[in-house]
């Protein structure tokens, strides 16, 4: 088959309005230690909306898979060049970066003594930064431990994760091609559970996240594609609602309502695909193409890598300097401190990240 790279725009969209939507999330926490919604109607509005944003998380990690994955159904369920070529470009692509962020974050928190002091915002559970939590961070062991696994930077937990699921990512591969795809789902699944009754906060519902965007990209580029259907893409789309509802009120488990709306999203991203492919007008894809997407998508890891400790201390020097209504440093949270964010996200950008990445 053609092993030509392929690049779909729009899924860098995806993950542009992904990041954006985890920072206005984080943003909302870090403003108070307890979520205190607005008297204003739409000020309330734009609250409940933003606090379902964790579940971008969930989108990054379906993407991952199923990015990771083109080349892979492209060429017989194979990593290209093996698995140490794979995970040295992984750790090129994702590690480095983070260790800048990492160290980036040790140098806010001990050049503005705000950042060193117990405020009743959500920063303090990032507090204080010991030589283990430290270490666990360099060795991305962090999440393997709860008195670890927010410290620093709290947003740095599933880069952990993360990285500890492209070790499984060859095992799927293998169990698949030697068996078959439902054998190797049942294995992932049971050990899911099994992590999930050991260590719940590591999120190991993940594993199955991003094997649904493996299996999403081999029905999307494999021998075996899938036509898109106009009816499942509005049965996914539909689904989308009821799913959110489910995700605001934590109902009826977090590994339950996420794994429900991987699945969801996998089957919509496959769908989309689908219709990028055959050049059929669409207008979700639209939107996730336009350019403020585009460029959001570019810089989306280094946004998410950094965003969490500047979050913090602009809140915190407010909150010092500053007797506003909590409305007023909210909605200045969102409209100058996000945006500024996104302004040193694009310089980490520039100077770090796109250093690492593979040609």
């Amino acid at each position: 088959m053609d092993n030509q790279k392929i690049r779909i725009d729009f899924l860098d969209g995806i993950r542009g309005a992904s990041a954006v939507f985890v920072v206005l999330f984080h943003s909302y926490l870090f403003t108070q230690n307890e979520l205190i919604y607005s008297d204003d109607f739409i000020l309330r509005g734009i609250q409940n909306f933003v606090s379902i944003g964790h579940i971008s998380v969930s989108v990054f990690i379906v993407l991952s898979g199923f990015c990771l994955a083109i080349p892979v159904v492209k060429n017989d369920l194979n990593l290209k060049g093996g698995f140490k070529r794979y995970i040295k470009r992984r750790a090129n692509r994702i590690i480095f970066p983070y260790y800048a962020a990492l160290f980036l974050s040790v140098l806010l928190y001990f050049a503005f003594p705000v950042l060193q002091v117990i405020n009743n915002t959500a920063w303090d559970g990032k507090i204080p930064i010991t030589l283990i939590n430290f270490v666990a961070h360099i060795l991305l062991v962090h999440n393997l431990n709860y008195e670890w696994i927010y410290k620093i930077n709290g947003a740095h937990w599933s880069v952990a994760t993360e990285w500890h699921i492209y070790f499984l990512y060859p095992l799927m591969l293998y169990f698949w091609k030697k068996i078959n795809l439902v054998f190797s789902i049942i294995i992932f699944s049971i050990i899911t559970a099994l992590l999930y009754l050991i260590i719940p906060f590591a999120e190991p519902q993940f594993i199955l996240l991003f094997f649904l965007g493996v299996i999403s990209a081999y029905f999307s580029f494999g021998d075996k594609r899938v036509i898109p259907s106009n009816f499942v893409y509005w049965v996914c789309v539909f689904l989308f609602f009821p799913i959110s509802i489910c995700v605001f009120y934590k109902f009826p488990a977090k590994i339950i309502y996420q794994i429900l709306f991987g699945v969801n999203f996998s089957l919509l991203l496959n769908i989309l695909v689908g219709f990028n492919s055959l050049k059929r007008k669409n207008k979700i894809i639209d939107f996730f193409e336009t350019k403020p997407l585009l460029f959001l998508g570019k810089i989306s890891y280094s946004l998410y890598l950094i965003h969490g400790p500047f979050l913090a201390l602009f809140n915190l020097i407010m909150l010092k300097n500053f007797d506003f209504k909590y409305e007023t440093q909210l909605i200045f949270t969102w409209f100058i401190v996000v945006p500024f964010c996104v302004l040193l996200s694009w310089i980490f950008y520039y100077f770090v990240e796109r250093r690492f990445q593979n040609k």
